[in-house]
Formats: structure tokens, C-alpha cells, sequence
């Protein structure tokens, strides 16, 4: 009885530990959702009703408040998109396509617009395959699950292997009931296992490979973070760029693959992770 309320005891505070870290990135990952506010979900109302209208600026506005007040979903990212994209800012509707994208990883409607607003772009890239192992799966599971989602399965597998792990210890040892329990806390560890590997590798993506995309018409590419260095080459509103650093008011960039990078004022990309 001691051993069972010791693992009780040890499991229940490594879930407390492990529901925090949850808890935090969860909150880290998803700001307020806008059913959670009666205002919110009026002003997503109106905003909704300004671009059936045809009032895309006034639209765009509307829902540009909600997400400057930390509301983010796939609806409203995705709505904003097509608010941008309806007054012909491609950029700015690709940026908000691949939000609601990383919140909603397998709806369709998303991805066709995203599609349709990467076709409007003049600056053409050959994709990229992810270099290592993490980045491989991390890309691969992004493309189909959201973060959140990841999380709490992986939260879920660990909560009912320590379940499992107290029950186990409580039965009889060389029961049937026992046998099966061991074959269960196999199956759910291994569970937890590629739970854990997915969430690692999604993290890792996310802060090694900061992304933007160029909302200028057109901006050129200096070799250093100024006015007074030398033009490399030229972008074009909607170009998809890796972000690699920042200095001041001046933004480094590259382009898919590495082979090109160069500098552009900040103002002139937009962060695809708010």
C-alpha cells in the first residue's frame, strides 16, 4: 500500500509539473479565443457583415482590432485574409492564411486560398525539402496537426500511463488483469514517446526557422543592414522568406534554401508567428 500512494504520490506531482508547462504553452500559443467574448464576437459580427458589404479597408480594420487585442482563431486570421486579399495586399492575406494554417492545419478552405494568394505572387521559389531529422518531422507534423492539439495528446498519454503505472502496481502480481495492464503501459509509453517527439520537433521548427513574408510592393535587398549598401536583388509583395536575424529598424532575410539572403527594412516583412 506504501509503494501504491508513493507512486501516486511521485506520478501526480511530475502531472502537475508536466499540466503547467502545458498550461503555459497553451496560453502561449493560443490567445483568447472569440467566443470567449461577448464584445469580441460582436465586433467579429460586424466586421464580417462590413466585408459582405464590399467595405474590405473598414473589414480589415475591424478584425485587425480583435487580433491587436490578443483574440487570435482560425476564423478570424482566415476572414482577415480574405479581407487583404480582396483589396489585392497578397502579403498580408498570405500571413494571415498561414496563421489560421498553423491553428487549423487540415481545413481546406484555408489551404485553397492560400494557394490562390500564393498564385498572385510575382516572386516564384522552388520548396525546399527540411535539412535533419527534427525539422523533417516537425514540417511533417505541422501539416497536420495543430500544436495545441499535439500538446494535449501528448498530456493525455502521460496522465493515463501514470494511471496505468498506479493500477498496475495495485494488482495482483501473475494475474491476468496484471499482464494486460503491462501490455497497456507498453502501448501507452511508446504513445507518449512519439507524442513527445512530435511536440519537440514542432518547437524546435517554430524557433529555429523564424518565417515571414515580404507586404511591400516591391523592397529591394541590400548586402548590409542600410540604404548605403549594395542592391543584391529584388523582391516583391508575397515573396515567403526565412527570417534570420534583426538589427534595429533593418530585418536579414533568406530565401528558401539559404542560398540568398541580404537585409530589408522591418516594416517591409511580417513575422508569420505573431
Amino acid at each position: 500500500m506504501k509503494r501504491v500512494l508513493l507512486i501516486a504520490l511521485i506520478s501526480l506531482t511530475m502531472i502537475g509539473l508536466f499540466a503547467a508547462n502545458g498550461t503555459l504553452l497553451l496560453a502561449k500559443s493560443s490567445p483568447t479565443s472569440i467566443g470567449s467574448s461577448k464584445a469580441a464576437a460582436e465586433t467579429m459580427g460586424t466586421a464580417s457583415q462590413l466585408y459582405e458589404a464590399g467595405h474590405y479597408l473598414q473589414a480589415v480594420q475591424a478584425y485587425q482590432q480583435l487580433v491587436d487585442q490578443g483574440f487570435a482563431d482560425s476564423a478570424l486570421f482566415y476572414n482577415l485574409g480574405n479581407a487583404y486579399f480582396k483589396q489585392g495586399d497578397y502579403g498580408r492575406a498570405i500571413v494571415n492564411y498561414r496563421r489560421a494554417q498553423e491553428l487549423a492545419p487540415r481545413d481546406a478552405d484555408i489551404e485553397a486560398n492560400l494557394t490562390l494568394a500564393r498564385a498572385q505572387a510575382v516572386d516564384e521559389f522552388q520548396a525546399v525539402e527540411s535539412s535533419g531529422f527534427l525539422s523533417t518531422v516537425g514540417q511533417a507534423v505541422k501539416s497536420w496537426f495543430s500544436l495545441n492539439e499535439v500538446a494535449m495528446t501528448a498530456l493525455g498519454a502521460w496522465i493515463l500511463l501514470v494511471l496505468l503505472m498506479i493500477v498496475t502496481s495495485a494488482t495482483k502480481s501473475g494475474s491476468i488483469w496484471r499482464k494486460g495492464l503491462q501490455y497497456s503501459l507498453a502501448a501507452t509509453t511508446v504513445f507518449l514517446v512519439v507524442g513527445v517527439l512530435a511536440l519537440g520537433s514542432i518547437l524546435y521548427v517554430d524557433s529555429n526557422q523564424a518565417e515571414g513574408v515580404i507586404v511591400a510592393a516591391e523592397v529591394n535587398v541590400t548586402s548590409g543592414p542600410g540604404t548605403q549598401y549594395v542592391t543584391e536583388f529584388t523582391l516583391h509583395d508575397g515573396a515567403e522568406v526565412q527570417v534570420v536575424e534583426s538589427r534595429g529598424s533593418w530585418v536579414r532575410l533568406a530565401l528558401p534554401g539559404g542560398e540568398l539572403e541580404g537585409w530589408v527594412p522591418a516594416e517591409s516583412v511580417e513575422p508569420v508567428t505573431s
